[in-house]
């Protein structure tokens, strides 16, 4: 394998990220389109009235986490090539981040089928709108608690595969790269931890944190280990 293919993926999943990062601002600043001012309504009475939002915003939702599943199944990618070029020393590393790309790209990909209905198809004319309803926003909120699980789940093990690959390819590893990594990994760590801390006490601190996850930590830690392992001139060799 060509060892500048470490480098490609590593922007994929960097590209990727930061994309998705951009479009979630995009969307939190409402640039494309506002959700209208309710007065007391019921759950119901809400669902209809932002109909035509959700129907506008759909496009920058559904590439938002289709970006995210790619940013992950490119993470799957990036560790595979890792292993190819420096061999099976690696491998729990790549064991653990492929673990990990599967299940944030899972994780990516259930809202968007859990909301595509409820944004679409709306519900039938047939005397049981409420019930419909009702039953659209349950589902949907059930399949994003189980997407942010997986989230969690694949933050904390790709934290665990960053602290792995530090160990075992510590002479491939800079001193600066190393403590990029534990505070990548560090950080990976902490976000799902502040989902159980009252939104009221946090703010946009857990948001913050996520974006800047996203958009900053692993881009610059895949870039930055990829040109590393590019720059190292280690050829192809399986090390037991």
């Amino acid at each position: 394998m060509n060892r500048s293919r470490v480098v490609q993926l590593s922007w994929v999943v960097a590209v990727s990220f930061i994309l998705a990062v951009g479009l979630a601002l995009v969307d939190r600043l409402n640039l494309v389109a506002t959700p209208p001012e309710l007065p007391e309504s019921n759950m119901v009475e809400r669902s209809i009235a932002t109909v035509g939002y959700r129907q506008a915003i759909w496009p920058v939702f559904l590439w938002t986490n289709l970006l995210y599943a790619v940013g992950f199944v490119a993470v799957v990618a990036f560790a595979g090539a890792i292993v190819g070029s420096l061999g099976r020393r690696l491998a729990v590393f790549a064991a653990l981040a492929g673990l990990g790309g599967t299940i944030g790209a899972i994780a990516g990909v259930i809202p968007i089928g859990s909301v595509e209905s409820a944004v679409w198809l709306g519900y039938c004319d047939c005397g049981f709108k409420e019930q419909e309803i009702v039953s659209q926003i349950w589902a949907s909120m059930v399949a994003q608690d189980i997407s942010d699980w997986l989230l969690r789940a694949a933050g904390v093990t790709l934290a665990v595969s960053m602290v792995v690959l530090v160990r075992d390819a510590r002479d491939l590893v800079s001193p600066a790269l190393r403590a990029w990594s534990y505070l990548t990994a560090a950080a990976l760590i902490v976000a799902p931890m502040l989902s159980f801390v009252s939104p009221e006490r946090l703010g946009d601190i857990a948001d913050l944190l996520s974006a800047g996850i996203a958009g900053i930590l692993v881009p610059v830690w895949a870039i930055w280990v990829g040109r590393s392992i590019d720059r190292s001139g280690v050829t192809m060799t399986a090390t037991a």
